[in-house]
């Protein structure tokens, strides 16, 4: 079971996206801000990072990643959001983003990030 924390401000879709966390056997932390995400990712038992890249108070796209990359600090993150674009997600991608997840979700394809995302977040020892 991993710590999960979703960061958007659509209320239906983190209620969406807790629900679905839930049902696959992890914990669910939400924030409807940037504000709150970043205080949010200061515990230190959050294990992935899902959080929308277009948030009402938050800065422009680059400055944003950049503050999610530093707040999650090694841990994965996904990003989501509404209006894909290739250049959003070469940015993604460049800057050492876990995923690139594109709304509307699939279940089957939220569930595979998942599953990579709680592997990275937990490696197993060998």
């Amino acid at each position: 079971m991993a710590k999960i924390l979703i960061i958007d401000d659509d209320p239906a879709i983190r209620q969406y996206l807790a629900t679905l966390v839930t049902r696959l056997g992890h914990e669910a932390v939400s924030a409807g801000t940037c504000a709150d995400g970043i205080a949010k990712m200061s515990d230190p038992t959050i294990q992935i990072v899902i959080s929308d890249i277009n948030l009402p108070d938050g800065a422009n796209l680059d400055e944003w990643i950049n503050h999610l990359k530093t707040g999650a600090d090694g841990r994965p993150l996904i990003l989501i959001t509404g209006e894909p674009t290739e250049e959003l997600a070469s940015k993604a991608h460049a800057g050492g983003i876990t995923a690139f997840l594109a709304k509307p979700f699939e279940l089957a394809f939220i569930k595979g990030l998942l599953a990579q995302a709680v592997s990275a977040a937990n490696p197993v020892a060998h």
